[in-house]
């Protein structure tokens, strides 16, 4: 059985996307660019069973680039309410704070496609 490591994310952007400056870890293959970073709100429906009650969730989700070309699109081009599809990978890794091991999921971006948000787009939110 083949197996994969591989995430989809479709969502409006919450934050501005950003760059820090600083190094690729040593496992990622990549350009020398800063790391980008862009938080989707991505949200989840469904039925309540017992009640019948239509329910949503909204996760917040965090991923980050490495790559020149999608890190320097992110910050120029796509704004807050912004739709975005993005895929990647998910990477493990670790780090220490006061001498403790803390292991982290970290959502890295291979991929993206954005919807930029319209006017007339916001209009038909509301009247629905």
């Amino acid at each position: 059985m083949t197996s994969r490591n591989f995430f989809v994310i479709s969502g409006n952007v919450a934050q501005k996307p950003r760059q820090f400056a600083g190094k690729a870890p040593k496992t990622v293959v990549t350009v020398k660019a800063p790391k980008t970073v862009v938080t989707v709100a991505a949200d989840e429906f469904w039925t309540d069973r017992q009640s019948g009650e239509r329910k949503k969730r909204t996760e917040f989700l965090t991923a980050f680039t490495f790559n020149a070309k999608i890190g320097g699109f992110l910050v120029d081009k796509v704004n807050i309410g912004d739709q975005i599809t993005i895929d990647g990978h998910i990477r493990a890794s670790s780090y220490e704070r006061n001498g403790e091991k803390i292991y982290t999921m970290d959502l890295e971006i291979a991929r993206l496609d954005a919807h930029p948000a319209r006017a007339d787009r916001a209009l038909d939110d509301e009247a629905a």
